[in-house]
């Protein structure tokens, strides 16, 4: 005997309320994200001085690779900063709020 099952909605699929505390970004957010810089900065001098050697000058690999390891730094600092902007943003207002009802509280 075949029974009707109702189908239950997808949980991520539902709304979600919208957070009042705040996210605090951590410190090691931050120096993550210097590491990576620093990492892909490293990489990006090595393939400047390779493009100095004159047997490696002409290669237009070292050229590609250069311009593609920029692109993939400036996008993912690009991607952190707005994540980070918006995390700061809203932890700013939240902080904001507290220090109004603080001054209200005490008047």
């Amino acid at each position: 005997m075949a029974t009707n099952k109702a189908k239950r909605s997808i949980h991520l699929a539902q709304p979600q309320p919208q957070r009042t505390d705040p996210m605090p970004v951590r410190a090691h957010a931050y120096r993550s994200l210097a590491e990576m810089n620093s990492g892909l900065e490293q990489a990006i001098h090595g393939l400047q001085e390779l493009k100095k050697i004159t047997c490696f000058s002409s290669l237009e690999n070292l050229n590609a690779t250069y311009n593609l390891l920029s692109r993939i730094r400036a996008e993912a600092n690009r991607e952190a900063m707005a994540v980070l902007a918006d995390r700061e943003t809203a932890n700013a207002r939240h902080f904001q709020q507290l220090c109004l009802e603080s001054d209200r509280a005490t008047r």
